[in-house]
């Protein structure tokens, strides 16, 4: 299978960064070809120009910027978004990437003259989250998920209409206890080996 790996993360040691490892060397005992977008190594900017806004509607060619993430996006069959909930939802690089990534003429077509949107990206046939929350899994259910409904609502609407996702989040980080943490990391590898 031909899976892109998105992590954001800015500290090198945090609990996301070894899940990041976690799933790439799962992915190594695999097989699957694979391609990583690492949004603070490459420091991508989250935030749309006042020119890429103008453009946002036009084709790919107009946005030279994000070619790059574009071509991954039209190979990959799998999508593994590694990367913390804050807040309840992304951080800003990661929604940053939905912004400018996903745009018009790449996740979703708007033919003129109709209202309804069209899955740009139906390549996509599983997109997988690897996520971590400080708060217990309560806290989030009072938020109303607001990460796992964007990406079941609108992630997921842009792809195969057979998408599946999955979540493989740690809850309660804050006071998790070393074990918890290091057996979920063994839990996320061995999913990415299988």
């Amino acid at each position: 299978m031909r899976t892109l790996v998105v992590v954001t993360h800015p500290v090198p040691t945090s609990l996301t960064r070894a899940a990041f490892s976690r799933v790439l060397a799962g992915l190594a005992r695999s097989g699957d070809e694979l391609r990583v977008i690492d949004l603070d190594e490459e420091c991508f900017n989250p935030c749309l120009t006042i020119d890429e806004k103008r453009r946002h509607l036009g084709p790919p060619e107009t946005k030279p910027q994000i070619a790059d993430h574009v071509a991954a996006l039209r190979w990959a069959e799998r999508i593994v978004l590694v990367y913390p909930t804050w807040f309840g939802g992304f951080p800003a690089r990661l929604k940053g990437w939905f912004d400018r990534a996903w745009a018009t003429s790449v996740a979703y077509q708007l033919p003129e003259g109709s209202t309804r949107v069209r899955a740009g990206l139906r390549n996509i046939r599983r997109v997988e989250v690897v996520t971590s929350h400080g708060s217990p899994r309560y806290m989030n259910m009072i938020q109303g998920n607001p990460g796992k409904l964007t990406i079941h609502r609108s992630v997921r609407f842009v792809c195969h209409p057979l998408c599946r996702i999955r979540f493989k989040a740690i809850y309660g980080l804050d006071d998790a206890e070393p074990s918890t943490i290091e057996n979920w990391l063994d839990q996320v590898e061995d999913h990415y080996a299988g």
